[in-house]
This record gives C-alpha cells, sequence and structure tokens, in this order.
C-alpha cells in the first residue's frame, strides 16, 4: 500500500523504524505489566512470561512474511530484504498484537492476523483500516469461543480500585501494550515529529470521546468510571497508532476533523454497545468513509473557489 499523503523524503522502511521507536517504550511496559508481573507473583512461567514479546515479534515477522510472499510470488521481486519494508503490514502485524488481550490464543492470533493482512495486499484500494479490521475479528472469534476479557491473570484474581494515577502508570486494562498513559502521550510527541503523521486524528477523537463520556456518565451519576471508560481497552492506543493510518484515514483538514468526529462519536456509541470493540470498531466504520469524505471536502472546496472567482470578476 501506499499514500500521496506520504513526503519525498520519509520512505516507508523509516516510518516504519520511527513507528517502532515510539512503541518500544509501550511493549517494554507491556512485557512488565503482562509478563515478567505475572511471573514474580506466580501466576505464570517463563514461556508466560515471555508471551508478550513473543506476540509482538509475531506481529512484525507475520506481515514482513506478508510482504515478502506477495513481493516475491506475486510481482516476482528477488530483493526479499527489500521485500519486507515494501508496505506497511510489518508495523500492522505488531499493532494487532498489541492491541489484542494478553489472554488470546496463539492460534487464534496467528492464522487471523495472517489470513486478513495477506487479503488486504490484493486490495488495490485502501478500503478499510485493515488493522481494526484484524484485531476486531480476533475479539470477536474469541468473545464466542474461548470468552474474552483484557484483564490478565493478576488483574482477574484481584479486586482493582483504581486511581488516576494507576491509568497514568499503566495498571488500567487494555491489550498487550495498550495502558500506560503517561507512555503513550510520550509516543504521540514522538510520532508528531513524522512529516506524514495525522497528529490531528487522535487529538480530535480523543477530546470528542471523552466530551461525550463525561456528559454521559455525570447525566448517569456515573461520576467514578469516567477515567476507566477513558483509559481502559485501548482506546488511546488505537486512536494514536490505529486512527492515524497514512493510507486508511482522510487527508484533506477539513476532512481530518469529519473522520475524527466520526471515530469519537462512533466510539462512544459502541462502547454503550461492547466496550472492548468500541475504539476499534469506530476506526473501522470512519475507514470505510474515509475516501468519501475528502472527496465531498474537496468538491465543495471547489464549488467555493469558483463562486469566489465569479464574484472577483464581477468586481474587477
Amino acid at each position: 500500500m501506499s499514500s500521496g499523503y506520504l513526503t519525498n523524503k520519509e520512505n516507508i522502511k523509516s516510518i516504519i523504524t520511527k513507528y517502532l521507536l515510539a512503541l518500544l517504550p509501550l511493549i517494554i511496559a507491556g512485557f512488565y505489566k503482562n509478563g515478567i508481573k505475572l511471573y514474580i507473583a506466580d501466576y505464570v512461567g517463563i514461556m508466560g512470561m515471555l508471551k508478550p514479546l513473543v506476540y509482538d515479534a509475531l506481529g512484525f515477522i507475520i506481515g514482513a512474511l506478508v510482504n515478502i510472499i506477495y513481493e516475491t510470488i506475486i510481482k516476482k521481486n528477488k530483493d526479499i530484504l527489500k521485500s519486507i519494508f515494501s508496505s506497511f503490514h510489518p508495523l500492522y502485524g505488531i499493532l494487532i498484537a498489541s492491541i489484542i488481550s494478553i489472554n488470546t490464543k496463539i492460534y487464534i492470533f496467528v492464522p487471523i492476523a495472517f489470513t486478513a493482512l495477506m487479503i488486504s495486499k490484493f486490495i488495490k484500494k485502501n478500503i478499510l483500516n485493515i488493522t481494526a479490521l484484524s484485531a476486531l475479528i480476533i475479539i470477536f472469534i474469541e468473545k464466542f469461543t474461548t470468552g474474552f476479557s483484557f484483564l490478565n491473570a493478576y488483574e482477574a484474581s484481584s479486586k482493582l480500585n483504581l486511581v488516576a494515577l494507576d491509568y497514568l502508570i499503566g495498571r488500567g486494562s487494555g491489550g498487550i501494550n495498550t495502558a500506560h498513559v503517561i507512555l503513550l502521550i510520550i509516543s504521540l510527541l514522538l510520532l508528531c515529529q513524522i512529516k506524514s503523521y495525522k497528529r490531528e486524528i487522535p487529538l480530535y477523537s480523543a477530546v470528542v470521546y471523552s466530551l461525550f463520556m463525561i456528559i454521559y456518565c455525570i447525566f448517569t451519576n456515573n461520576v467514578g468510571n469516567i477515567l476507566d471508560n477513558i483509559f481502559s481497552n485501548g482506546i488511546l492506543f488505537s486512536y494514536i497508532f490505529i486512527a492515524s493510518d497514512s493510507v486508511t484515514s482522510s487527508y484533506t483538514e477539513t476532512g481530518k476533523i469529519i473522520y475524527s468526529l466520526i471515530i469519537g462519536i462512533a466510539t462512544f456509541g459502541l462502547f454503550l454497545i461492547y466496550p472492548p470493540l468500541s475504539a476499534i470498531g469506530a476506526i473501522l466504520i470512519a475507514s470505510i468513509s474515509h475516501s468519501t469524505i475528502d472527496r465531498i471536502v474537496i468538491n465543495l472546496l471547489k464549488i467555493k473557489n469558483k463562486k469566489l472567482r465569479g464574484q472577483n470578476e464581477k468586481v474587477s
């Protein structure tokens, strides 16, 4: 996949590298929260402790393998190393691994991620966010088979009474690498250094969703759950890393605002139905409409400019 939104000075390999650097603190935090901490408390063994890192590595490998297969077999490109970074799929793979639950079975994660990413290679138009779709399918399958929960073994066996500081330092529930709010903010600041990164999308989406959630909790006398509803379920991570995808999100200035409004409102609506799917479901919905949004914005801008030219000609 490619995108006209990417600048000439930024190639895919460079952007993936920068994203991985922004993800690294979250990966370390996820390893501690869902691996080391559980091992110290005797909830898992060595393999259980390493599970977060294994899933992160598998995600990258799956994406890289999809690129290699597609480039070498379909496009007859013999340069395997270049094939790995021929598209953003290695990044998509590690993002899928980051957003899913630590309880996800490997026999569900691997085939779904591989199949979804491979199919996306044959879809010429960037019509939907494949990361969001893959995570959504995995969560749905788990919900109706083994049962789904973002809580790791320690969290599931404990009564959590979290305060604001707990969410900031990553004690809230969420995907493997999604819970640490302070590190998410740092990651956002790092990503903002990438010229093609659409920083408006996570900011606008988060503000819209948070406002709706705060108002809702106040009116339903549920103020105590505001922080949990905003900072759990990987919502902020999804906005920062997934909603802002270069090729499946709006690129016009007005389009990015509309796209973000759709995500924020849809996240709130889906949260009332099933919280774990709220952000990725909203992103999937918005991504399907992103090209239409930009097309409408451009057409309206053309009409506006035409009217202005007509007025100027009358004045002159």
